[in-house]
């Protein structure tokens, strides 16, 4: 019996040891996410509305935040649309596309109350100098965020990331899924003529490396970053959301934060609309006006914060890089969101290294039963522990990762086997 005893108590300290290891050490670096992400009631989910998700909470967090996806909302984006047209009637300075009268037309948006803007035409003028296109780069300064747009491709020889591109792109590992299957691009096809300010975010308009599909691609892998389309990255302008915030899982979903749209997508980052998640609709803006008349103050009104400037022109048009931006946008917004939100509180950590023990002394104590009996004492052991904190979840919000319990039970469980015969062959002999 003493023989026995010893027995237990080593598998009892192993036991322990292996379930703090995995609180303390394995499952706050992430070795463990894969069980909880298995046995997660709100992580097993499918994509579809009224199922539960899981927002990005900050690291060192011990809460975590469900909301429920709805279904995509009706309100139209408030947005003005400028369209530069071939100006009939002579009212710019320099002709119909010239970085000068760009300059103006940015001047009269903001003077009108403008604060974020979209250009969706090439910025490309290799013939003019770096003073005529500082003054558009002047303008842009004064918005609080200006989206713009260029064609990428991929070439034998790797350009670095420009910087508006960089700080408008996430690093590879953010990405869940097959990275591989996204489209590589290294290069820009038409690089803009103007020195960006900081508060400019860069996005690509088309990638010509790439066979144009019905489903226009939202990501493209340059070296180590992901970077997005230009209409994806207005988006989450008009969410207020920052790139580091966005969620990507490939084949699933695009998350913009943890409060704003879910787009589908699939493995290759493209748009993937679903009649059962998204609106296909046309939705016309709420107000048009011309890039020469920008500077008139009844026109535009007092209402919108956000615009978009585009190139509509039978000459002009030949500027324009994303074609029907507005309605592109309204197709990217006119997808699922969430509603609601439920915290649940993570159990204290002195009580989970309690109840680790009590699994790591339940184990030790098993041991002294019969092979059959031991093992389904195991089964039972396990069923209660997943049940137990379903419980906890749907009563009253708390949850402790599932994987530290079940590394305890499981490494008891395969030690037994090691220790029982000897065990076994113990309680025989005092008997």
């Amino acid at each position: 019996m003493k023989l026995l005893r010893i027995f237990q108590a080593l598998l009892f300290l192993i036991t322990l040891g292996v379930g703090l290891l995995g609180l303390l050490l394995w499952q706050p670096q992430g070795a463990l996410d894969w069980a909880d992400d298995f046995f997660s009631p709100s992580r097993n989910e499918s994509f579809r509305i009224g199922a539960k998700i899981e927002d990005k909470v900050p690291a060192g967090s011990r809460d975590r935040i469900i909301r429920e996806i709805a279904p995509p909302s009706h309100t139209a984006l408030e947005y003005v649309v400028c369209e530069i047209d071939d100006d009939p009637e002579q009212v710019n300075a320099f002709g119909i596309y010239h970085p000068a009268d760009l300059a103006i037309t940015l001047g009269n948006l903001k003077e009108q109350g403008v604060q974020r803007l979209f250009i969706s035409t090439h910025l490309h003028w290799p013939e003019k100098d770096l003073e005529e296109t500082n003054t558009l780069a002047t303008a842009m300064r004064h918005f609080q965020s200006v989206v713009v747009t260029a064609p990428l491709r991929r070439n034998f020889k790797s350009d670095p990331i420009p910087p508006e591109f960089l700080s408008a792109s996430i690093p590879l590992s953010q990405v869940t899924g097959q990275t591989e299957l996204i489209p590589v691009v290294n290069s820009l096809a038409v690089p803009p003529s103007v020195l960006f300010p900081e508060n400019v975010y860069a996005g690509f308009s088309q990638l010509e490396s790439e066979q144009a599909t019905d489903q226009p691609p939202l990501l493209a892998r340059w070296n180590e970053r992901i970077v997005f389309s230009s209409t994806l990255l207005t988006l989450m302008q008009h969410c207020r959301i920052s790139p580091d915030q966005l969620q990507v899982k490939l084949g699933s979903w695009i998350r913009i934060g943890n409060t704003g749209n879910i787009i589908p997508i699939d493995n290759f980052g493209r748009f993937a609309p679903d009649p059962n998640l998204t609106l296909q609709k046309e939705t016309a803006p709420m107000r048009t006006i011309s890039s020469a008349l920008s500077g008139e103050a009844s026109i535009i009104g007092a209402t919108q914060t956000a615009a978009i400037l585009t190139a509509t022109g039978e000459k002009s048009s030949q500027f324009e890089a994303v074609g029907h931006p507005y309605q592109k946008l309204s197709q990217l917004a006119f997808t699922p969101r969430v509603t609601g939100a439920i915290t649940l509180h993570r159990i204290p950590i002195w009580l989970e290294c309690i109840i680790l023990t009590d699994l790591a002394l339940l184990c030790a104590w098993l041991l002294a039963y019969s092979s059959g009996r031991r093992n389904i004492a195991f089964i039972i052991s396990i069923m209660a522990v997943l049940l137990l904190l379903l419980i906890l979840y749907h009563t009253i919000h708390y949850w402790s990762p599932t994987s530290i319990y079940l590394l305890t039970l499981m490494a008891g469980w395969t030690l037994s086997f090691v220790l029982a015969k000897p065990a076994r062959r113990t309680l025989n002999s005092d008997s």
